[in-house]
């Protein structure tokens, strides 16, 4: 499993390490689980897709309801099917809600203290939709859908500590599908903040410039209401289409809002126990690594 901030390479070097070994890509971004969203989550491009079989990537509406239990199951299934068939299972993401749903959280420090987590769960508030929230309390505790309504962010966040001190719900269950050998080992990229902050300006700067508008306009149209529509970068963008904000404040905007999101995600992957940190800032030495590590879990298994 391979994680890390947006914008750390993680794309690319899997892509490099699944050449070189002939291991198949599944998708832990909870974004690029949607169609018609290629420009705005940093999607592998059509010309890596066709390089390397990649699973889970582009598989739902984006008007449709997803969370983190029905990825654990999809992507559980797709570790199966890869190593029956002798292949090695690269997971390849940077969404802490299904890479906990995955390994059934078993590779994090639980429980937390409880004023660790409550910090954890209000930063969470501030980066993630409410839906996001529900619905990543609904993976954790089957009986919250009856309990919490939407839009209830106070009873959500209550919920998620209490879900999450227990440490018990559906992504156990969905984690205890996949077969003993298959057991993860995580590798987490980091990269320099500075360079960091770089890339993801111009990573932003680009999606903007290739048409990440025209892409919310299309989503907006066919699902107005859609929650990807409050995503970084389209929620940007459709404030410029609606005349809140000029080209460059949007991306301004999103630019800012990728960089909270990035460090959120550093602080996530720093609590995995067991990872191997692997430096992102030379890229050759990374995807070296990073071989050298696939190597030897494959001759292992």
């Amino acid at each position: 499993m391979l994680c890390g901030p947006t914008a750390s390479g993680k794309s690319e070097l899997a892509l490099t390490v699944a050449e070189a070994i002939g291991a198949e890509i599944i998708n832990a971004d909870s974004r690029q689980i949607y169609r018609g969203m290629e420009i705005g989550t940093g999607m592998p491009s059509r010309s890596a897709l066709r390089r390397v079989p990649h699973h889970g990537y582009a598989i739902v509406d984006p008007v449709e309801t997803y969370n983190a239990a029905l990825y654990a199951r999809d992507a559980a299934a797709a570790v199966n099917d890869v190593w029956r068939r002798g292949r090695l299972p690269l997971v390849v993401g940077g969404s802490g809600f299904y890479i906990e749903a995955l390994t059934g959280d078993r590779l994090l420090d639980r429980p937390p203290p409880e004023a660790w987590l409550r910090e954890r769960l209000r930063r969470e508030a501030e980066i993630h939709s409410p839906e996001a929230l529900w619905e990543w309390l609904s993976a954790l505790d089957a009986t919250a859908r009856a309990r919490v309504p939407h839009g209830d962010s106070y009873r959500t966040l209550r919920g998620l500590e209490l879900a999450l001190t227990r440490n018990r719900g559906a992504a156990d269950t969905a984690a205890r599908t996949l077969p003993k050998a298959a057991a993860f080992r995580i590798a987490v990229l980091t990269l320099g903040r500075e360079a960091l902050r770089q890339r993801i300006d111009v990573r932003v700067r680009a999606m903007f410039e290739n048409g990440l508008l025209d892409e919310a306009r299309v989503i907006r149209r066919h699902a107005p209401h859609a929650p990807a529509l409050s995503g970084i970068g389209y929620a940007e963008a459709l404030s410029y289409e609606d005349g809140l904000a000029t080209w460059h404040e949007a991306i301004a905007a999103a630019q800012r809002r990728t960089a909270r999101y990035a460090k959120r995600q550093e602080t996530w992957f720093r609590h995995m126990r067991s990872a191997t940190i692997v430096s992102a800032d030379d890229a050759v030495a990374a995807a070296n690594a990073l071989t050298h590590m696939a190597r030897e879990l494959a001759a292992a298994a």
